[in-house]
């Protein structure tokens, strides 16, 4: 073991010796932030199951280029996109190709290695799902291009299909205000609202506090969230900004503004309970006392709400598609929904609408309300 205390900041970490550079320099591979010991031996011993019998000692194989590549990208990459890179590298890559020198590597390899993944690439031997396969193709590609590696023609395998993806659709406005009035007397009501009604994401949700809500302008900033992290966080959540057109500010209107204030009351009765114990973290949405949920909470108690509620049963993400819908069947114009949701993608008529006008997005909100919220 290679596990050793970090003083300065006060955490494990473990390094695992590579080869030696081209230049002959020695090479390492190393892991900090554990908060225990016990979690960077399990993470070492990980690391080294993952690498099987690759042999690290030669120089040139896929395992030590990708372990660089990946070491390199600590520089430039945020956390959660490095830990996503390194797991597809080190779960999936690197116990298949591993051996392989780089150069040898072409199109039939690395096609071979997705129908392994998509016929018995997961947990004791399962078809792996087709989306976790284009992210590993997403991976590769990234890497294989910083590498200086052309392999044209390589071919992600294709999107999964809803029935795939186990998804049931988007509710009508009818089942949105269903759902809400089924479910009013629920703690997190809140926070459901803004799921429905303003598009907003589970991340966004669990990282929302107080000071991003603006009541004098109606303005909730949605500048910040908690999203979960493979890897060596993995189980674990980070707290960061959202990225390119979904940091945003999402507008609402009397509606809204009053389910925002009964949920503040009720916090308020929360921590005067609570007393010294309450963590004063100023999350809208926390535990009883104060701390905040993982972002996989949010998930799960949707589903159990969609059930209870009697509507058809559909992933909280598919709110935002709901959201969506909604809007554009009563009137919400195409550029305030896109700007309202964070959307990133560009077609040809979002390109028409460069900005979007602030009595546009303050339009959609009441629309918004409206429909779903007077309805419920």
């Amino acid at each position: 073991m290679s596990v050793n205390y970090d003083t300065r900041r006060r955490s494990w970490e473990f390094t695992i010796d590579l080869p030696k550079a081209r230049d002959g320099k020695r090479r390492q591979m190393r892991r900090r932030g554990f908060k225990t010991e016990k979690l960077a031996e399990r993470a070492e011993r990980e690391a080294r199951t993952q690498f099987g019998n690759v042999d690290l000692a030669e120089d040139g194989t896929v395992a030590a280029e990708l372990v660089e590549w990946l070491q390199e990208r600590e520089l430039d990459v945020a956390v959660t996109t490095l830990a996503n890179y390194r797991n597809a590298v080190m779960k999936y890559i690197i116990p298949h190709l591993g051996n392989r020198q780089l150069y040898t590597l072409d199109r039939r390899v690395i096609h071979d290695l997705y129908r392994t993944l998509l016929r018995s690439g997961g947990r004791h031997g399962q078809p792996l799902a087709r989306e976790t396969v284009r992210h590993v193709h997403r991976t590769l590609s990234k890497a294989l291009k910083d590498l200086g590696v052309d392999i044209p023609d390589i071919r992600a395998p294709r999107p999964e299909d809803k029935e795939e993806r186990g998804r049931k659709g988007v509710w009508t406005s009818r089942q949105c205000a269903t759902f809400l009035s089924h479910i009013a007397s629920d703690r997190l009501y809140a926070a459901w609202v803004l799921v429905v009604v303003c598009g907003m994401r589970r991340g966004e949700i669990a990282g929302l506090k107080w000071p991003k809500i603006d009541r004098d302008l109606g303005v909730i900033h949605v500048h910040w969230q908690r999203a979960v992290a493979s890897g060596e966080v993995k189980g674990g959540v980070v707290e960061k900004e959202p990225k390119g057109k979904s940091k945003r500010s999402i507008a609402f209107g009397p509606n809204l503004s009053a389910v925002l204030d009964q949920h503040e009351t009720l916090q308020k009765g929360e921590k005067a309970a609570a007393g010294v114990a309450y963590h004063a973290l100023n999350y809208v949405f926390c535990k009883e006392d104060g701390t905040p949920y993982h972002p996989k909470y949010f998930t799960d108690r949707f589903r159990d709400l969609c059930v209870a509620a009697g509507v058809p049963v559909i992933v909280l993400h598919d709110g935002r598609h709901s959201s969506a819908t909604v809007g554009a069947d009563h009137g919400v114009p195409r550029h305030a929904m896109q700007r309202r949701l964070g959307h990133a993608h560009s077609k040809t008529m979002d390109d028409v609408y460069i900005h979007v006008l602030p009595e546009a997005e303050r339009r959609a909100a009441l629309i918004m309300e409206d429909v779903i919220l007077k309805a419920s």
